[in-house]
């Protein structure tokens, strides 16, 4: 399999927007967010994965043009409140959690300080 990886977008950025990505590298954010999904149901059956999803979105990070500080992952925003459905990609330390229901979301820094929610 050969992966053909496109030039950042941005550059030393804390976010970027997922529609402002190629279609290549929207298609290389879901094999991301997959990757995720099957690492951390891997660590609850106790594999030591920890350097693999780190590596993971690192590297993600780099190809993107995001900033991410050592040891963080990147998440996409899921803020149900948000009136422009907002879709960045950012560091998840610099995000904020609250439960919609049995959906635990996630909001990015600015749409805490616009339309903080805390859930039920």
């Amino acid at each position: 399999m050969t992966l053909i990886l496109d030039r950042p977008v941005r550059t030393n950025r804390t976010a970027i927007s997922h529609r402002d990505l190629t279609p290549a590298q929207q298609n290389g954010w879901d094999s991301l967010e997959e990757l995720t999904y099957d690492l951390e149901e891997a660590a609850k059956k106790g594999a030591n994965v920890v350097a693999e999803l780190l590596l993971a979105h690192a590297t993600a990070a780099q190809f993107l043009g995001i900033d991410l500080p050592a040891g963080d992952t990147l998440t996409k925003c899921s803020c149900a409140g948000c009136p422009d459905d907002c879709d960045a990609i950012v560091p998840f330390s610099a995000c904020a959690e609250y439960l919609d229901g049995n959906v635990q979301r996630t909001q990015c820094t600015p749409c805490v300080k616009d339309h903080r929610r805390y859930g039920n």
